[in-house]
């Protein structure tokens, strides 16, 4: 699989960058719009004011300018006024603030921005306002021109304030947070290291785990969660290494027993014509024993893929049903003890194979003893117990007794016989029937196995 071209600190500053830039142009332009509103809105109250001031000093037919000038608070260097006086029946007269009428000589090269902007080479951008008032029979035109430059000049600076600060606030926060994307994803490289490690580990002792980094909480979790799903795969590893080991061991036996009783009849059955049906009788009797063991091999694989559904059930009738069924001894009596009646929720005819599978575990074990099937509500749920007097199960021996092929005592094991597979397909049709199997000690002696079934669905 190749490489990924990027790492996460990469693509965390990238879209950081993306995202501060973004923000950065957005900031600006709202900042650079609301300060451009905000000078042009003063701008438009001074002129305002300065035309009312003007229209004010109008008398006689004329502006005074020296009352207008003591009363507008006006820049005469910036500001031009031109006021224009016509008569009905005479020719317009033309008055002028001073430098106005050679500011208005460059009209030629005067051109419109956009309404009441004026743009003029070599004075600049004004703002420009005109007015037009009636006095009887005379019409009065009052016109103002303002200076932007001011305005202009401060808003380039406050532009460029904007722009500096925000390249050095992109550049500077880029390097923090790829400094912060990398130590959080440390973290992440530091597992992807170790499970590399354990990867390319030669001699692997399936102990191994992953280191768990202490924050943030998602990675602390995420190597929980590793390490947990990497002890589950070592156990599998480990029981199916075990599994592997004791089939071969347990089909060896049977094995042997049918190449040495095949060699025999080879070398001897002319001479001795008397053997042939005593190792033919064994053959098939270690042919069996191998077919036993293969289809419960089978059986418990197909349970690891297996769903049983459940329904409700008389736990107590089966009990009694399949201790009727059991075939079983004079020397090795069945007792039955039941309430009326116990409802369980669960898959009925696995729940009678397991129950087969125990009684015919405390038949080898029981050593002729009393073999008894309880059944009782618990507060847990329906619970079914099969117990007998043997010499039981130690503490060492109860957490292994349902693994696949276990021996409690190896020598005593081969004298009774058996695929050591019994426990093991119980154990795992109760896990299928989500409910729980268990064996303790039986009081004086022996052991008692107990399943304990839902009572709900």
């Amino acid at each position: 699989m190749p490489k990924p071209t990027e790492s996460s600190a990469t693509r965390i500053s990238r879209a950081y960058a993306w995202l501060l830039t973004v923000l950065m142009l957005a900031v600006g332009l709202a900042t650079v719009s609301v300060v451009g509103a905000h000078l042009v809105r003063n701008k438009q109250e001074d002129a305002a004011q300065l035309m009312t001031t003007l229209q004010n000093s109008f008398a006689d037919n004329k502006p005074d300018w020296d009352y207008w000038r003591d009363t507008a608070n006006v820049n005469m260097r910036t500001s031009f006024v031109r006021v224009i006086v016509k008569p009905k029946t005479k020719t317009a007269r033309y008055y002028y603030t001073k430098h106005t009428q050679a500011f208005l000589k460059d009209n030629w090269d005067t051109w419109a921005l956009w309404s009441h902007v004026q743009y003029q080479k070599k004075h600049g951008i004004y703002y420009h306002l005109a007015e037009t008032k009636h006095y009887g029979t005379t019409k009065v035109t009052y016109e103002l021109w303002l200076s932007l430059n001011n305005m202009i000049e401060l808003f380039k600076l406050t532009l460029l304030v904007i722009v500096v600060m925000s390249v050095i606030g992109l550049l500077l926060g880029i390097w923090l947070i790829h400094i912060f994307a990398r130590r959080l994803n440390q973290p992440l490289v530091d597992l992807t290291t170790a499970a590399e490690t354990i990867v390319e580990t030669k001699d692997a002792t399936y102990h191994e785990t992953l280191p768990v980094p202490a924050g943030p909480a998602e990675v602390q979790a995420l190597g929980v969660e590793f390490n947990r799903l990497l002890a589950s795969l070592n156990q599998q590893v480990i029981r199916d290494h075990q599994f592997v080991s004791d089939a071969s061991h347990e089909l060896r036996t049977p094995l042997a027993a049918i190449r040495g009783h095949v060699g025999l009849i080879r070398r001897h059955a002319k001479d001795h014509p008397e053997i042939v049906p005593e190792s033919l009788a064994t053959i098939e009797a270690s042919s069996l024993a191998m077919q036993e063991l293969i289809e419960r091999l089978l059986s418990l694989s197909r349970m690891d893929h297996a769903h049983l559904a459940g329904d409700w059930f008389d736990l107590s009738k089966l009990a009694n049903r399949v201790a009727a069924a059991y075939p079983v001894g004079d020397h090795q009596p069945l007792q039955v003890i039941t309430d009326n009646s116990v409802l369980a929720y669960a898959h009925r005819d696995s729940i009678e194979q397991v129950v087969v599978a125990l009684l015919n575990n405390a038949e080898k074990y029981g050593e002729n003893s009393q073999i008894t099937i309880q059944v009782s509500r618990t507060a847990d749920g329906a619970e079914l117990s099969v117990s007998d007097q043997g010499p039981g199960v130690s503490d060492a021996d109860k957490d292994k007794v349902f693994d696949r092929f276990y021996r409690v005592d190896a020598s005593r094991e081969k004298q009774i016989g058996g695929t050591g597979l019994g426990l093991a397909i119980a154990k795992r049709l109760i896990d299928l029937n989500h409910s729980e199997l268990k064996v303790v000690d039986n009081h004086p002696t022996g052991a008692r196995f107990v399943i304990t079934l839902p009572t709900n669905d």
